[in-house]
């Protein structure tokens, strides 16, 4: 049976490509790959640890310092806390996430990879932790990669603009990856449920 994170597409670097080793796994973000939050670059050099390492992080970075560390840092540097500690770095902004563990919170804030959204990025949490994330989405990618998530997504658009019926099927219907609106997916690592918010600028 193929879990969700199984039919996430990949994307990963030609054959000889110099990688050193494996991606981090990140708990919270499984497949940074696939939701674009990290991409493959052989050319540019992390200002982390100053090393070519096959790949840059292209999501939200937040520092008080005055660092510009859009897409030059890599993901070991994000996965070890090298970044969060040297540049003062944080990827996710865990304020509107109830009931999780401190620990949880700072390694979704310090040590996850973070995604762009039309406003505020919001973390999700479930079943006591933070929900893992897997991408901004629209109609289509719901309809081909996460049919099981679209009563998530509908119950947000319910609950947050009040649509019904009509209004709400245009809604829905106007769902964008790269426009707006779209939808933001997360799953629970726990209970496996689906869980969405819907943002546009």
């Amino acid at each position: 049976m193929l879990r969700w994170w199984d039919r996430l597409p990949k994307e990963r670097l030609p054959d000889d490509h110099p990688v050193s080793e494996p991606l981090p796994v990140f708990k919270y973000h499984p497949d940074p790959i696939a939701t674009e939050s990290i991409k493959a670059d052989p050319d540019t050099p992390c200002l982390g640890c100053n090393q070519l390492r096959g790949y840059v992080y292209t999501g939200a970075v937040f520092t008080e310092k005055n660092f510009i560390l859009d897409d030059h840092l890599c993901p070991w540097c994000i996965a070890d806390g090298t970044a969060a500690k040297r540049f003062g770095a944080s990827f996710n902004d865990t304020g509107t996430t109830d009931d999780i563990p401190d620990a949880a919170r700072d390694e979704i804030q310090n040590r996850t990879p973070g995604f762009t959204a039309w406003q505020q990025e919001q973390w999700l949490g479930c079943c006591g932790d933070g929900a893992a994330f897997l991408g901004v989405v629209g109609v289509k990618e719901l309809a081909l990669n996460f049919p099981g998530a679209i009563p998530a997504v509908i119950k947000h658009i319910e609950e947050e603009y009040g649509l019904e019926g009509d209004d709400q099927d245009e809604f829905f219907a106007s769902l964008q990856k790269n426009g707006q609106p779209s939808a933001y997916l997360f799953c629970c690592l726990h209970c496996q449920k689906y869980l969405a918010y819907v943002d546009e600028a």
